[in-house]
């Protein structure tokens, strides 16, 4: 007697997903989280906002928490890398990469899931890997390569320096619910991150035409 198969080409829960659909959810679980924060976040808002049933929700992620993971997963900084050459370069491309609107919207969804991380484990675990650390992963090299071409000290703490700028972007938005800015950043970079590296500081830029003197 032949071996019995099992087809798996064919779902037999019925169509097949719609990825479409799954951009909605992801895209209505960000606005809502950024705009209410995890707490106030519910899968009822997130199915109404995508314009899909609970139920269409449900059989994708089956908590909350499984869907802010996968929705974090979405927001990615403007670059994986800054390698000008030269530290002074890469000072210029970092003020331009932390304030950018891609990085805007990452200090937003990180700002808004803070207070909901002491209690959900996994929910850290991914702000860790796939906000924090990439983020401070991209100073530390900058910094490393600053240091083997003599332009920094062998005694700087390229560790602790590189989590400053990630820190104190987020702090920003955390303490005044408002995107950082462009001056901001050239504060953090210029005024902090340049003298903790033994470097003089360096002053902040023109305000920008829009005003922003953050």
């Amino acid at each position: 007697m032949p071996d019995a198969t099992i087809s798996t080409d064919e779902s037999p829960k019925g169509r097949p997903r719609d990825p479409s659909r799954d951009a909605a959810i992801i895209e209505a679980a960000l606005d809502l989280l950024v705009r209410d924060g995890y707490d106030r976040l519910s899968m009822e808002g997130v199915a109404a906002l995508a314009g899909v049933g609970k139920a269409t929700l449900y059989r994708r992620w089956s908590s909350k928490a499984e869907l802010v993971i996968d929705a974090m997963a979405t927001v990615k900084p403007s670059v994986d890398s800054i390698d000008s050459g030269t530290l002074d370069g890469d000072v210029d491309l970092l003020v331009a990469a932390s304030c950018s609107p891609p990085s805007e919207r990452l200090l937003q969804v990180m700002a808004s899931i803070c207070s909901a991380l002491p209690r959900e484990p996994d929910l850290l675990a991914a702000f860790r890997s796939r906000f924090t650390e990439p983020r401070i992963a991209v100073i530390t090299a900058v910094l490393q390569r600053a240091r083997h071409r003599g332009e920094l000290a062998a005694e700087v703490d390229v560790d602790m320096a590189a989590s400053l700028v990630p820190s104190l972007m987020l702090q920003r938005v955390l303490m005044t619910g408002q995107p950082a800015g462009r001056a901001y950043a050239e504060k953090v970079v210029g005024g902090v991150l340049l003298p903790v590296l033994g470097l003089p500081p360096r002053p902040p830029s023109s305000p920008t035409p829009h005003g922003d003197t953050r």
